[in-house]
């Protein structure tokens, strides 16, 4: 299957779910890139704040449900499934820079205390950025502690693991 049947079948079966949730107004928009060496396609939902707060969700679990059920429901009825992400009026890029921020900010504060930084709890989506973020710093490394709802990333400098 070519690329651009994948990506208009997609978009219209993103747009027939969303109306069925009685969002009529949304735009969607399908953009391939090159993400850690891989080709990955983002199908870019517009819609108002309203509706937007209803896709997205409290931390971004409802978006995170509606992309799982989307990809399931691709395996089946596309043959060649390409790698995608959905994001809702850029809610996952923005998420991701925050995250970006975060994990460059505690790595800074973990190399020059020379202590480890324990970050916020997270979801384990978020854990998973922190982590991919921080394994090109060469100056630090970063595990888990904790459990469940509670579960954070720890940013050690590498002088701790010497």
């Amino acid at each position: 299957m070519a690329e651009y049947e994948f990506k208009d079948g997609m978009s219209a079966m993103i747009v027939g779910i969303l109306e069925t949730l009685g969002i009529d107004d949304a735009k969607v928009d399908a953009v391939t890139g090159n993400v850690g060496g891989r080709d990955v396609t983002t199908f870019s939902i517009t819609v108002d704040k309203r509706d937007s707060k209803i896709l997205i969700g409290q931390h971004g679990v409802a978006l995170f449900s509606l992309q799982h059920l989307l990809q399931t429901i691709a395996r089946r009825k596309f043959t060649d499934v390409s790698d995608f992400t959905v994001d809702v009026n850029r809610y996952w890029k923005e998420k991701r820079e925050l995250l970006r921020r975060d994990a460059e900010e505690a790595a800074r504060v973990a190399v020059s205390t020379g202590r480890p930084v324990p970050m916020r709890p997270m979801f384990s989506y978020e854990r998973k950025i922190i982590h991919a973020v921080l394994a090109e710093n060469d100056h630090v490394e970063t595990g888990s502690i904790g459990s469940g709802e509670e579960r954070k990333v720890v940013v050690k400098p590498k002088a701790v693991f010497s």
